[in-house]
């Protein structure tokens, strides 16, 4: 997947979410009078929604990356150790799971193949395990691993996505109900949190875009 691509994804997904907060504006009472109960469990599945679009921009937009660096021919001992876990992950993997008597061996592959001529390659997210409950953290802890720029959303915003992963997860997983959720947004702050949604993940994606069109992920030699 090409960054382009993956851009166009995440307006995708952003785009189908707008498009039914709007439709929630529309259905919506009048200011001061009461929300009825359907109004409030669209509510509370809408943010499922909004999650939606944040978890698979994460996971397009790593995709993009990986495809992006795989594409580029660098050798694992020119780039910056960050991306070593992402690329080499089958031995970091084997190093994970071997026991005491093969973990000098299983290690040794691993630095063998980190120091060497060896190209970057990889055609699966190595990463996609771990993007399955994506919050602002998450995304910064993706920038850190691929040796990124931090990036610098505003503070309400990252919280604001942080708190949509837990309202998501409490609908999700049955803590709570649709409507116990979406009872307590009003279609003001829905349009809070879409937005805060939608500068966290454009703030990620200028981050890590930014970073392989410079290659800042290959070490400097002095």
């Amino acid at each position: 997947m090409s960054f382009s691509s993956a851009k166009a994804e995440v307006r995708a997904r952003f785009s189908e979410a707008r498009m039914l907060l709007e439709n929630l504006r529309k259905s919506s009472p009048p200011a001061f009078t009461p929300v009825d109960e359907t109004q409030k469990a669209l509510r509370g599945l809408w943010l499922v929604s909004l999650y939606a679009a944040v978890e698979r921009s994460a996971n397009s937009v790593v995709e993009a990356a990986i495809a992006d660096i795989s594409s580029k021919s660098i050798k694992s001992s020119d780039s910056k150790f960050n991306l070593h876990g992402i690329f080499h992950y089958n031995k970091v993997q084997a190093v994970h799971s071997c026991g005491r008597n093969s973990l000098f061996d299983k290690s040794a592959d691993l630095f063998e193949v980190a120091f060497s001529d060896a190209t970057l390659s990889a055609t699966d997210n190595p990463l996609a395990e771990s993007l399955q409950n994506v919050d602002a953290k998450t995304l910064s802890w993706i920038l850190k691993l691929f040796g990124a720029p931090e990036m610098t959303p505003d503070v309400a915003s990252i919280g604001r996505t942080n708190t949509l992963r837990e309202r998501r997860n409490a609908v999700a997983h049955g803590r709570e109900s649709a409507s116990k959720v979406g009872e307590r947004y009003t279609i003001t702050e829905l349009d809070n949190l879409y937005n805060a949604a939608d500068e966290v993940v454009a703030a990620f994606v200028l981050s890590i875009e930014g970073h392989c069109a410079t290659k800042g992920y290959l070490r400097q030699i002095a």
